[in-house]
């Protein structure tokens, strides 16, 4: 092998070290565009106080109840009628494509306004898994969830029951899918 073909393969292999090293020195302030999450992420994480409320069933629910599984929360100031009922089912969906990750996975329900007994049903046939919290006791607990555009979002807290992202009411299901999946696997434990 010639001398130029030696230097050759020694630049190609040199070349990204160098720009690695420049892309992170003090000369440059190079930075990605954009983030790969679709919703809003909060920072710093807010982590859920202790609360003691009754769901919508007369179970007693606290804290604790949300540790050691992610969840995905709709939250809701208005009447759950068929808007409501159709974002549940994307939250349902949303859950079911995690595949063998639903166990790890819980949905919550929080409104401020009354769920009836032939919603609660409706919402029990979509999925049983459903936690719902509303009126009285969900307002208490709904004043630690950040601001998100209109008045009705969903939520992803981690098993910490830290409210990690946010999303506007209007928000791509697969884009909350996504980040699920990405927080599912990156944390995935043995």
């Amino acid at each position: 092998m010639n001398k130029q073909a030696i230097i050759i393969v020694f630049m190609l292999f040199l070349a990204p070290v160098i720009i690695a090293v420049l892309l992170h020195s003090e000369w440059f302030s190079w930075r990605p565009a954009e983030t790969r999450n679709h919703g809003e992420l909060i920072q710093p994480v807010i982590p859920l106080p202790e609360f003691d409320v009754v769901d919508a069933h007369g179970q007693a629910l606290t804290r604790n109840d949300l540790i050691d599984r992610w969840f995905v929360i709709h939250r809701r100031h208005t009447a759950c009628a068929d808007e409501c009922l159709e974002d549940l089912y994307w939250l349902r969906q949303i859950r079911r494509a995690q595949d063998r990750h639903q166990p790890d996975i819980g949905l919550m329900l929080l409104s401020t306004a009354p769920i009836d007994d032939d919603t609660l049903s409706k919402i029990n046939e979509l999925d049983e898994a459903f936690l719902v919290i509303h009126e009285d006791q969900a307002e208490g607990l709904l004043e630690h969830f950040p601001a998100i555009e209109n008045s009705s979002a969903a939520y992803i807290t981690d098993p910490m029951a830290n409210i990690i992202l946010g999303y506007a009411a209007d928000a791509d299901p697969n884009g909350i899918r996504r980040d699920l999946r990405r927080l599912l696997t990156w944390t995935q434990r043995d």
